[in-house]
């Protein structure tokens, strides 16, 4: 197939930053960076997509082993070096999950890349809520943590270039932050479903989106919807507004990029505000 190429004169640099404003040229670079990233990130994926388990008691996936590019053998398991100190985590360790050697580089590398200021999510007048409100209710529930660190290792293995040391196998992080999410789903009642599932099980579906499979990610879409439902709609997510978009940021953004319906339609980040652009990039980058 051809590419159809069109020529833009640029007489100062401030028409160039004007242009880059365009419907068009934006939808074209986002699609653009997506492919690119999507390339990088090929090699990295672990075996099958995850079914979503609906007991307590899942039995561990075997581990896979995954081909590299071109018949050159199978890929090591990813692993991570050994923190040198300095890292922005809690020098205590009291997360809410069991210590482990990797997870303050997990977390360093979620709240320096991922958990950054994004105008969408933040709203006028407010600056990194990510970090400040969202990442306080992660470190609340093991579930929705394990989610992040899952989010924080894949990110990590499509961008990092350097050897590692301390091997992490991110088949069975995913299967341990989805046995984590069935089993607060069955502790917790239906009329009491909490902010930190709901931010779990929306967190697990952009991680499908990004990483996994779209079955998946819409097996985990239609049981936030559910819950969403149960807990009495958008309005009733907590965060002050926050979780609230990022629920609709997730959904739009993702239906963007895979050309998939909406879970939410015509949801928007605030009742009197209009429906939200997308914004693949820091979706990919910063989800």
């Amino acid at each position: 197939m051809g590419n159809d190429f069109v020529f833009i004169n640029v007489k100062e640099p401030k028409d160039a930053l004007q242009l880059a404003k365009e419907p068009e040229i934006r939808s074209h670079l986002a699609r653009r960076q997506w492919q690119q990233i999507d390339r990088r990130r090929s090699a990295s994926r672990r075996g099958n997509p995850l079914s979503l388990c609906l007991g307590a008691d899942c039995p561990a996936p075997p581990l896979a082993v995954v081909e590299a590019p071109s018949g050159r053998g199978p890929l090591p398991p990813l692993t991570i070096p050994p923190p040198l100190g300095g890292l922005r985590v809690d020098p205590f360790r009291s997360y809410p999950i069991a210590w482990r050697p990797y997870v303050p580089l997990l977390v360093d590398h979620y709240l320096v890349n991922m958990a950054v200021d994004i105008p969408e999510l933040d709203q006028p007048g407010n600056r990194g809520l990510l970090r400040q409100s969202w990442f306080p209710l992660v470190m609340t529930e093991p579930a929705l943590f394990l989610v992040i660190m899952l989010l924080s290792a894949s990110h990590y293995a499509s961008v990092q270039t350097n050897s590692m040391d301390h091997r992490l196998n991110l088949l069975n992080l995913r299967w341990e932050a989805v046995r984590a999410i069935n089993n607060l789903l069955v502790g917790q009642p239906s009329d009491a479903i909490s902010d930190a599932l709901l931010g779990a099980i929306a967190k697990m579906a952009s991680y499908e989106a990004m990483f996994g499979s779209m079955d998946t990610y819409r097996v985990h879409m239609e049981g936030l919807s559910r819950a969403v439902a149960l807990r009495g709609g958008l309005a009733s997510l907590g965060l002050n507004g926050l979780l609230r978009r990022i629920v609709v940021w997730i959904d739009r953004n993702a239906a963007f990029l895979h050309g998939t319906m909406l879970h939410f339609p015509g949801a928007t980040f605030a009742s009197d505000q209009p429906l939200p652009d997308p914004n693949p990039g820091h979706f990919l980058g910063a989800s």
